[in-house]
């Protein structure tokens, strides 16, 4: 509590030395009210009956320090204020000190803490220059408890985002806003986003074909997250402690742990969201390439621009399940490497090559046909539109 007033806006190096302390105290203990202990237990030292009796004092603590970072952001949200003040490195201590919390935390705690972000991030529309701030803090929440952080957020955002009639040429500030929540909240793991399947479709089926370059390049950046939540292997479980959080959770302050005993829980991409992926991919990536197939020529920079931006962000999103290009078609492209194209070292995904009724094409190189023939279009027909070009290059080397 009593470092708390150097979150000062006006001494950002304050600011950073005292998230730098929270984030390293908060990564070694656990969030909970113990003070119940000295009731119920008779084993306590003095001193452990001095920390159970603080932590009763951590709601309050929570509660404090949420409304000094929001008011900080209200005040970064104001056009007067120079919103570059906050660099990445503060903002991802923001990120890191919630994640702290909430992974480790009683449910009371976390119930506090989300109902509060909730009220903050859907009472008002912030300006543009605060949505990388939010959506650290959001990014916290969704990696430190994803279940229940979408149950609370997802259906209210993808709600107030369908809601919105959003002229396709200009900026809508709360679409983006809303967007900008929603890119965060589809980076949860990949087997709870499959029950909001039809939800998280409706947000891209409404946005997807909107022509303002920050909106697409919001949706882009939720394209790639999606995709990559779904069908990638990562790490899902960063818990201290096996220990069920209990009264004398306190105890496991500050421990080391056998690194043979941590059990790191990781996820593993299921049927359901390969199956979701390549849903994904058909119903938003065939229609692009067709587009571009038959009009990339007669649509504006812009359109154009837009659609390459979304066949890129998906073209990411699933490399790892997108099997290679068979050898007999790529084995004359005159390259010379010291390592093989195919190695029996590479790593295999079984589940990854299943038989598709959808597309028996492969995607790598569809996608390479595509690119070449539409670079070799622009460079003749519209040579100006340099930022098509470049897009078109990157998907394509990219693959």
């Amino acid at each position: 509590m009593s470092v708390l007033p150097g979150i000062d806006l006006n001494d950002m190096k304050k600011t950073s030395v005292t998230l730098d302390f929270l984030n390293t105290i908060l990564m070694n203990i656990i969030c909970v009210d113990c003070s119940s202990a000295v009731h119920n237990r008779n084993d306590l030292t003095d001193i452990e009956k001095q920390v159970c009796l603080s932590t009763g004092q951590f709601n309050d603590f929570i509660n404090e320090l949420l409304n000094r970072i929001f008011h900080l952001i209200d005040i970064l949200s104001a056009d007067i204020y120079d919103s570059d003040a906050l660099d990445a490195t503060i903002q991802t201590k923001f990120s890191s000190i919630l994640f702290s919390i909430v992974h480790q935390s009683s449910d009371d705690i976390f119930r506090l803490i989300q109902e509060k972000m909730m009220f903050f991030v859907t009472g008002s529309c912030l300006s543009p220059q605060v949505r990388s701030i939010v959506s650290c803090l959001v990014q916290g929440l969704v990696k430190g408890n994803p279940m229940e952080t979408l149950k609370y957020f997802l259906p209210k955002t993808c709600e107030s985002i369908i809601n919105i009639k959003s002229i396709d040429e200009k900026e809508d500030i709360e679409l983006n806003w809303y967007l900008s929540l929603f890119v965060e909240l589809v980076r949860a793991r990949g087997d709870i986003l499959v029950n909001y399947k039809s939800m998280i479709l409706s947000v891209f089926h409404h946005s997807i074909h909107i022509k303002n370059k920050k909106t697409y390049e919001i949706l882009a950046n939720a394209t790639t997250y999606l995709l990559q939540s779904l069908c990638q292997v990562y790490a899902i479980d960063y818990r201290l402690t096996t220990d069920n959080i209990n009264e004398l959770s306190f105890r496991a302050w500050g421990h080391s742990v056998d690194f043979d005993q941590l059990q790191v829980q990781f996820h593993r991409p299921n049927d359901q969201e390969i199956d979701f992926a390549w849903e994904f991919i058909d119903t938003f990536l065939y229609p692009e390439l067709t587009l571009l197939n038959d009009k990339g020529l007669t649509i504006s920079n812009n359109e154009r621009l837009r659609s390459l931006t979304i066949i890129e962000s998906i073209a990411i999103g699933c490399a790892r399940m997108v099997s290679c290009i068979p050898n007999e078609s790529v084995q004359d492209l005159g390259v010379h490497s010291s390592v093989p194209y195919r190695s029996k070292y590479q790593t295999q995904f079984p589940i990854y090559s299943r038989d598709r009724s959808e597309t028996k094409e492969n995607l790598r190189m569809r996608l390479l046909t595509d690119m070449e023939k539409l670079l070799d279009r622009l460079l003749e027909n519209h040579s100006d539109d340099v930022l098509s070009i470049n897009k078109t290059l990157n998907v394509k080397v990219n693959n």
